[in-house]
């Protein structure tokens, strides 16, 4: 009876160190950190189809929908309006080293990142969000300015590299940053999540952000950031971004 209690009471050590360990990296696999791992360039097979046409497919249309609807329900709850709330549109998270500094306005479809006059990457956002574009980045905050999407072209080749500069990043831009762990998508890229607090606005958020070769011998940085209590009010959503990237070769398709 004795060898049974101290089996039991070590199982359950074990237990709450497993759980501490993963309270300390964050959880990757819900929310909208689950979506963009799931979901970008090559992640899923809707992620496959969408990148050939550029646009969302089948269940995450529908899926959207429904986070739509429950989103401005939720927004208008007594515990969203008293709690503190960042806005992208003031202060746009700069985790990918190039500040979006365009002129602000409403998506009127696919947005480019063109290299030598050629597509190098694109995406779809969402159309009542507000976009900004230049030369090397696209980039775009959600209406009510707690969901943010950046990509920009980083050029190298050292998936590594450009993700450690990402991660750089998002350090400048966030305290208490606690990272989970790295994965890999199914198309190769390189994506790294977690959670944060913004410097400025002193609000927590979750991230997701990662590299990818969008042609051969050219990188491309990734970055979603969305208000912790937001994240799955925008999930679906931010899988449908993602479904909607395509890389050089998909627009020959």
């Amino acid at each position: 009876m004795r060898m049974l209690q101290v089996i039991g009471l070590t199982a359950l050590g074990l237990l709450v160190l497993a759980e501490s360990a993963m309270s300390g990296r964050g959880a990757a696999r819900g929310g909208m950190r689950g979506a963009v791992v799931g979901g970008m360039v090559g992640g899923s097979e809707g992620a496959e189809k969408g990148a050939k046409i550029g646009v969302v497919t089948g269940a995450t249309r529908n899926a959207i929908d429904r986070e739509n609807t429950g989103r401005v329900q939720y927004q208008g709850t007594t515990e969203y309006q008293n709690a503190p709330r960042s806005n992208f549109n003031e202060v746009p998270p700069d985790v990918l080293g190039i500040p979006a500094t365009g002129t602000a306005s409403s998506p009127s479809g696919e947005a480019v990142i063109k290299q030598n006059g050629k597509p190098l990457v694109g995406a779809t956002f969402p159309t009542d969000w507000k976009q900004k574009s230049g030369d090397n980045y696209i980039a775009a905050v959600s209406k009510d300015g707690q969901a943010y999407a950046m990509f920009a072209a980083l050029g190298g080749a050292d998936k590594q590299a450009g993700l450690k500069k990402v991660k750089a990043g998002l350090e400048n831009y966030l305290k208490d940053v606690k990272f989970d762990e790295e994965n890999t998508t199914k198309g190769g890229a390189l994506v790294i999540t977690g959670t944060g607090i913004g410097k400025k606005a002193g609000v927590e958020v979750v991230f997701a952000a990662g590299v990818f070769e969008a042609s051969k011998g050219q990188l491309v940085g990734a970055a979603f950031v969305v208000d912790s209590k937001m994240d799955d009010h925008y999930k679906e959503t931010i899988r449908g971004i993602c479904q909607t990237i395509r890389r050089a070769d998909d627009f020959g398709k």
